[in-house]
């Protein structure tokens, strides 16, 4: 069962390195004047509930009013947004924290985390039945085939987490990679036996193809885990700094408003290509822009129970400190 880091020195530690206020976790210096060093950037997604931030941030003209445009990518996974950051192709990525972890864990890259996106929230991360299917209860998952998007990620952590919690053996469940949107087909046609959703896809499999679901997956232990956030190289962030800030000040305005479902929903069926009915079904997660290195130290101690990592890795190296507000002169020079 993973364990909250509860050790006063490793949050103070934190807030040192972030140079943050406790209470508000905001820089209180200014933010630099003159223009960006990239205006134009490439930000990996997923077609997921969890990127309405970044979304609303495009769409209501917070990155704009930054002087900074942002040109989005979908992807298939966190791992794959991840790769595409190593290679250069995006600029910053929306991943599960697991993927950037472990990138930074095996040297193939020094992985910044610039933003925190999502949390979980009841019934927001569900491992699903088709609507012919026998399981009943965790126990029957042992030996069973369970759809991910990709090993390695946090879709696997939660499902291994969650039965393994059950006393039912996580090692004798076979995994098997594919995107969320095949993975309502893949249940029907029984492929899989069972398939970790997040939302849209858990309401859109409820709604096109009877499935139900099977287990919560963020509940008991996982309640309240961190789901996403976003990363870029220290490569990136060090030759961009000005360019970062803007990303951060701009997702963080969004993030913010997120918690305002009339302001969420009625983006849904553009971006997370959805109908309007699925859309008002549609549970969201909780979503927080702060960097906190405790409850993102959750992750790491899934990541070693369930043998992703060999040893543990302190995050808060990884975690980039709050943005500057956002002077006037900056603001005038930027528009």
């Amino acid at each position: 069962m993973p364990r909250r880091v509860l050790s006063a020195a490793f949050a103070v530690t934190a807030l040192l390195v972030s140079g943050c206020s406790a209470i508000t976790g905001e820089s209180s210096d200014p933010a630099p004047s003159g223009p960006l060093e990239k205006s134009r950037i490439n930000v990996a997604i997923l077609p997921t509930v969890e990127i309405a931030p970044l979304q609303l941030a495009i769409r209501s003209g917070f990155f704009r009013e930054e002087g900074l445009e942002v040109n989005v990518a979908i992807a298939g996974s966190g791992q794959q947004t991840v790769e595409g950051m190593v290679n250069g192709q995006y600029d910053i990525v929306y991943s599960t924290y697991p993927p950037l972890i472990l990138a930074h864990s095996k040297g193939i890259a020094d992985v910044k985390i610039v933003a925190g996106n999502s949390y979980a929230a009841p019934r927001t991360a569900m491992l699903m039945k088709s609507k012919s299917s026998q399981l009943n209860a965790a126990a029957d998952v042992a030996g069973k085939k369970v759809a991910v998007t990709a090993k390695g990620t946090l879709a696997e952590l939660m499902v291994r987490s969650a039965i393994a919690t059950q006393n039912v053996d996580h090692k004798s469940v076979t995994f098997v990679e594919m995107p969320f949107p095949d993975m309502p087909t893949a249940l029907d046609e029984g492929r899989v036996d069972a398939a970790m959703m997040v939302e849209p896809f858990v309401t859109a499999a409820e709604r096109s193809v009877g499935a139900s679901p099977l287990l919560d997956l963020a509940s008991g232990p996982l309640s309240d885990l961190p789901f996403t956030g976003f990363g870029a190289t220290s490569t990136f962030v060090n030759a961009h700094p000005k360019t970062v800030e803007a990303f951060q000040r701009g997702l963080g305005r969004a993030t913010d408003a997120s918690s305002d479902r009339t302001k969420i929903e009625p983006l849904l069926p553009e971006f997370a290509k959805i109908d309007k009915d699925v859309a008002a079904l549609t549970r969201l997660p909780v979503f927080r822009a702060n960097l906190d290195p405790i409850p993102i130290q959750r992750i790491v101690k899934l990541m070693t129970d369930f043998g992703l990592l060999k040893e543990s890795v302190d995050v808060t190296p990884l975690l980039l400190k709050p943005p500057p507000a956002r002077t006037q002169t900056t603001a005038t020079t930027q528009r």
